[in-house]
């Protein structure tokens, strides 16, 4: 799975925001906010990933147990998924 190409990730107020353009404008009209941890699931959605790649990179970058990351991701595909900005294979 992946992120549907054309996002634009900027830093704004402090915010980190991704926002669509060209054809993932069609896909997602607004924005997505991200925290830090959904930057850097959102980062390596750049190219192709498995869930449980994702759950071990939150692993690797902070202190949370294996059921708290599982969960995140989850949650956030599932963001992802909503807005139909996600690919899968």
């Amino acid at each position: 799975m992946r992120i549907v190409p054309g996002f634009v990730v900027r830093q704004i107020a402090g915010e980190t925001i991704a926002i669509p353009a060209g054809p993932a404008a069609r896909q997602l009209s607004g924005l997505l906010a991200l925290n830090g941890s959904g930057k850097l699931l959102f980062d390596l959605l750049q190219s192709e990933q498995t869930e449980q790649s994702l759950v071990q990179a939150l692993l690797d970058h902070y202190e949370i147990d294996a059921a708290t990351a599982q969960a995140d991701v989850t949650e956030f595909l599932q963001t992802l998924r909503s807005n139909g900005v996600l690919q899968e294979h």
